[in-house]
């Protein structure tokens, strides 16, 4: 190989480790206000229900919590003839397994940063994966959420275009 494009290539890997960089400070940056509007219920509710990316929170027993209004849009589903405590992710159901070992990750405090998902909302039960309005979302942060003492309480799944 000679020097010309040994330089470039290693141009063009630091171009690709600054840009990756870049995308981890402003996942952190997401996380960091996110847990930060856990401290005021009300405007954390609004702030997250006009997130425009479906989200959804869960606990520990993998049950739903919360979901924004992007998720029952995307999703299609009708939070008035559905109960959320009634959603339940189905890790085994995932067409993805990295978004099933994400999710299992979260409750020991680690955050995943995954791309390239098929059929994200197939883990999810009580979803008709043929009502869903987008198939869009192939990017998705998941991250923990913890309590005053540091126990990681729920899970957050952003799905991302």
């Amino acid at each position: 190989m000679c020097d010309k494009t040994k330089e470039q290539l290693l141009e063009e890997l630091s171009e690709v480790q600054r840009m990756l960089e870049e995308r981890t400070e402003i996942h952190g940056q997401m996380i960091r206000k996110f847990k930060m509007f856990l401290a005021n219920d009300s405007l954390f509710t609004q702030i997250i229900d006009y997130f425009p990316y479906p989200m959804a929170m869960f606990t520990s027993q993998y049950t739903l919590s919360m979901v924004n209004k992007a998720f029952t849009d995307a999703t299609n589903i009708r939070l008035k003839d559905t109960k959320i405590e009634e959603i339940k992710i189905l890790r085994y159901k995932a067409e993805d397994m990295q978004l099933a070992a994400a999710i299992t990750n979260v409750f020991d405090g680690k955050t995943s940063i995954l791309e390239n998902l098929k059929n994200p909302f197939s883990i999810f039960s009580g979803i008709d994966q043929q009502n869903l309005k987008s198939d869009r979302y192939t990017k998705a942060t998941v991250f923990p959420v913890s309590s005053d003492d540091s126990v990681t309480t729920h899970g957050v799944i952003v799905f991302m275009t």
